[in-house]
């Protein structure tokens, strides 16, 4: 466990990340002053958590990996595993459910994707209205890399989102890491036995959006997270990254106040209503700086890293500080003291297991 820090008083024994925009840049890169942050929490004793809205077969590389990642709470809090890819727990959607979703929002021409038993299936509909919901609205960060790079923020947002779609394009025309590009998703979700973890939905226009965001809700039986102007993700009612955390929690034996989550978007705004300390990187939404505890800098300057830094070197600090004060005046009390609070230490010790070890590459 990290040490207590102003923020949380009661030292951080888990550490939960979402992936995309938080840790991970364009899809797929994250840096090695993550990375090495990361190792060092759980060097600690911390605990550290995925927790993402994509499935466990879209984790990428060693964010999925037990040599730096303990357990993953997948899909938006559906579906959560150790990350030796045994599932510890799950709740899914029946596709009757799913098929009433769809039926309603057929009238507004939405795109699909679905997370169906271990593999990803996403309309090719659904990624050209990418294109139109990921341009704006942009945020602070993309306005400051504009006045440095010389680019007008429209061009800014529209060459990132270019880069992004095509690559995530790329990735399911080769079927990469068990997803696939289809005409129609309906099928599958048809086809589906063990039912459905999560479902996307994207939308030719804001307005339709929220038409759509108003149809499940009337529904009422969907959780409906707005990713962007023109895109939802959808699980089971009553199913979040916060209830996912919760029983990650229950499992592990960790207090909430003990735990850390970091976030940048609408599908993170549950975990800010069950940990101690919610943090928001500084290009997440607006609606989600609001509600954050505190905010660390961009994913573009590793603010996750950074943040991770400063409580390790703060709790160090203050560890350092008791330490001089207890030699300054030892004495029989002040040594009796610490046998008392070793004992103590060790009685509340929370439950859980042992971690697998970390292995170097």
């Amino acid at each position: 466990m990290i040490g207590p820090t102003k923020l949380c008083p009661k030292g951080i024994g888990l550490v939960l990340l979402d992936l995309d925009d938080t840790v991970i840049i364009d899809g797929t890169k994250v840096t090695p002053r993550v990375m090495d942050a990361i190792n060092l929490a759980r060097e600690r004793g911390c605990m550290v958590c995925v927790a993402s809205g994509r499935d466990v077969h879209m984790v990428p590389g060693r964010m999925g990996s037990p040599e730096c990642i303990d357990y993953m709470v997948c899909a938006n809090g559906a579906r959560i595993f150790d990350t030796f890819g045994k599932t510890l727990h799950e709740t899914l959607m029946a596709k009757e459910q799913v098929l009433e979703a769809m039926d309603a929002l057929e009238p507004l021409g939405a795109g699909w994707n679905a997370f169906i038993d271990g593999h990803s299936y996403f309309e090719w509909r659904g990624l050209s209205y990418m294109l139109v919901g990921r341009r704006m609205p942009l945020t602070q960060t993309d306005a400051r890399k504009s006045l440095h790079t010389g680019l007008g923020v429209s061009a800014l947002g529209l060459g990132r989102t270019l880069r992004k779609v095509l690559r995530f394009g790329r990735r399911i025309v080769a079927n990469d890491e068990g997803m696939s590009q289809v005409f129609r998703v309906r099928p599958y979700v048809e086809e589906a036995e063990e039912g459905i973890a999560k479902v996307g939905c994207s939308l030719p226009s804001d307005e339709a959006c929220l038409r759509a965001i108003e149809t499940l809700k009337h529904l009422g039986n969907f959780e409906v997270a707005r990713m962007s102007k023109t895109e939802l993700e959808i699980t089971a009612k009553g199913v979040t990254k916060g209830t996912g955390a919760l029983w990650l929690m229950d499992y592990l034996g960790i207090s909430p106040q003990c735990a850390v989550a970091f976030g940048d978007s609408e599908n993170d705004a549950s975990l800010a209503k069950v940990c101690g300390i919610f943090v928001a990187v500084d290009n997440g939404d607006d609606r989600i700086k609001d509600i954050a505890d505190d905010i660390c800098e961009s994913v573009y300057d590793d603010g996750v890293a950074r943040w991770l830094e400063r409580a390790m070197a703060e709790a160090d600090a203050s560890k350092h500080g008791a330490d001089s004060t207890c030699d300054e005046n030892a004495d029989l009390t002040c040594d009796e003291d610490a046998d008392l609070a070793s004992d103590d230490a060790a009685d509340n010790a929370p439950a859980g297991g042992d971690r697998p070890s970390d292995t170097e590459e």
